[in-house]
């Protein structure tokens, strides 16, 4: 029994070295590359521009300084533009300011009798703060401030000549949406905003040639796609 206790050491103790060897080996395997792990929690801190599209709907009213006939002012149409911001994370809390601009197909198409008109924005633009609430990937936020627009009023309402009038609009906006990031650099996001002018006065400076527009409520539904720096 004492010979064959002997034997196995001794054969216990030849392996020792090899496996010494293989936990070497094993301490030098590289480790897995950085890069390819994800971070724990989607990173919204940086700069961001993209473009978008939505629907624009308007309720307001036209003002014929010629006649004093007043007209609904109403409709909807499509809008589209880009936008650029810039957004700060401080742990799950995010935010920053935006900036975007774009033009919209005919809003107002009036043809009551005695107005034969319609109107679309040659530009509407806004310049707002941000504040949300982020969840890894997706950013739910609240946004306000500045806005401002032209106008384009074209056909033929009474006293109303030439048939193109502008004018520019000034107001504040407010809203809330979502934002979602598909990979690192690209986002997707829906929102809505309600968007609400002062009275703008419209003029070829004809004496007669002139109406007034009160905004009335401009309510937007937007999709867009952002590309993160």
């Amino acid at each position: 029994m004492k010979k064959q206790l002997i034997q196995i050491c001794v054969a216990l103790s030849a392996l020792l070295p090899t496996a010494s060897a293989i936990a070497a080996d094993l301490d030098t395997l590289p480790p897995p590359p950085v890069a390819n792990l994800r971070p724990a929690t989607y990173d919204w801190s940086g700069f961001y521009a993209g473009v978008w599209t939505g629907t624009a709907c308007l309720n307001g009213t036209l003002t014929d300084n010629g006649t004093g006939s007043t007209w609904l002012n109403a409709g909807c149409g499509f809008k589209g533009g880009g936008l650029a911001g810039y957004n700060q994370q401080f742990g799950s809390y995010v935010i920053g300011g935006e900036f975007d601009i774009g033009t919209t197909t005919t809003i107002v198409n009036n043809i009551d009798a005695g107005a034969n008109y319609n109107m679309k924005l040659d530009y509407l633009a806004s310049l707002r703060a941000r504040a949300g609430w982020a969840m890894d990937d997706t950013l739910f936020y609240i946004t306000a401030g500045g806005a401002w627009a032209q106008g384009d009023i074209n056909g033929t309402a009474p006293a109303v000549t030439p048939n193109n009038l502008t004018g520019q609009e000034y107001g504040w906006t407010v809203g809330a949406g979502m934002e979602h990031a598909v990979t690192d650099k690209f986002r997707l996001r829906l929102e809505y905003m309600y968007t609400h002018m002062a009275d703008a006065h419209y003029s070829t400076g004809c004496g007669t040639c002139n109406v007034d527009i009160h905004w009335g409520d401009e309510h937007e539904a937007k999709v867009a796609a952002i590309w993160a720096f």
